[in-house]
């Protein structure tokens, strides 16, 4: 069995990020997402170990000091991390490793795995993303000011990354996914 891709996936709150990693893993079983590490509390709808590790600040401070993590650092207010030893694990395993995680954490990965491949998603436009961020219905007004500005500083930083997706449409976002990691 051959060694795994690595695969960082970035792209700003709202891009569809969840939406492509789930199409793509009901295509190709061997596409598996590592699931971070997170202190902020779940949404509506989410699972604890499939969407997120949920665990509190002292239990993530205590996993980082042990270096449990590839990377973590705090965005929105919360930290934020890859464990390694189940990163590991997939690639070994022969997996499409998919790390989706936020720029500040893509830059850091990409320092210490230049294996990776990079793909930072965009949206079709501002007005669509907007839309998305608005749609989900679970932030405030303040918070969604806050991510399309953190949206805007994401993107500035696209061009760090390997390739550039628009994810216009889903199934064609997969395509293209597919494509890159042959």
């Amino acid at each position: 069995m051959s060694r795994g891709r690595l695969v960082i996936l970035s792209g700003p709150s709202g891009v569809g990020k969840d939406t492509v990693i789930n199409a793509w893993q009901a295509r190709n079983p061997s596409v598996a997402r590592v699931v971070a590490y997170t202190t902020r509390a779940a949404r509506l709808n989410e699972v604890d170990g499939l969407d997120y590790n949920f665990v509190s600040r002292p239990i993530f401070e205590a996993k980082a000091a042990d270096g449990d993590f590839l990377e973590y650092k705090e965005v929105h207010g919360n930290y934020y991390a890859t464990p390694l030893s189940d990163m590991e694990a997939m690639l070994e395993e022969g997996k499409i490793a998919i790390l989706k995680i936020d720029v500040q954490g893509a830059l850091t990965a990409m320092d210490l795995r230049s294996d990776a491949l990079t793909i930072f998603l965009m949206p079709p436009s501002i007005e669509e993303l907007d839309g998305r961020i608005r749609g989900r219905g679970t932030e405030d007004e303040a918070t969604i000011a806050k991510r399309l500005k953190n949206a805007h500083d994401e993107m500035a930083v696209r061009d760090k990354y390997q390739h550039i997706v628009v994810n216009e449409d889903v199934e064609d976002t997969v395509d293209i996914l597919e494509r890159l990691v042959l």
